[in-house]
């Protein structure tokens, strides 16, 4: 996974698309606790640029726990228009995160996760 930093100029020609959400991080401190080493924070903002292009973030926000506890990622489009209409693009690029975390994190398994993602019905229409 390949993170970026994007202009301020980008940002703010940006909106923020929360895409996928995971509130209680901290249940699975091994998979939050890899995720703030990866990341380098453990709470804040990291950009990457999926191969279609479109710039995304993961968040992770701190409760005050001793790990993150929650977890965001976001799609950014154009600020007035709306999410791109090519979601196969979208969840390609996504998989690609997904599947990084499985490598990244203590306690989930690749394998398991592409089982998982052959057969969701997402998967089914790309």
């Amino acid at each position: 996974m390949t993170f970026v930093e994007p202009t301020d100029a980008e940002l703010a020609a940006s909106r923020a698309d929360p895409l996928i959400f995971e509130q209680e991080l901290d249940v699975r401190p091994e998979i939050a606790e890899a995720l703030e080493c990866a990341l380098g924070f453990r709470a804040g903002r990291k950009y990457w640029r999926g191969t279609s292009g479109h710039l995304y973030a993961v968040e992770l926000g701190d409760f005050g726990r001793g790990r993150p506890s929650m977890a965001i990622l976001y799609g950014f489009w154009p600020r007035f228009e709306p999410r791109p209409l090519d979601e196969a693009a979208i969840d390609r690029d996504l998989t690609v995160f997904l599947l990084w975390m499985a490598e990244t994190c203590d306690g989930l398994d690749r394998a398991d996760l592409e089982w998982t993602l052959e057969r969701s019905p997402r998967s089914r229409r790309t």
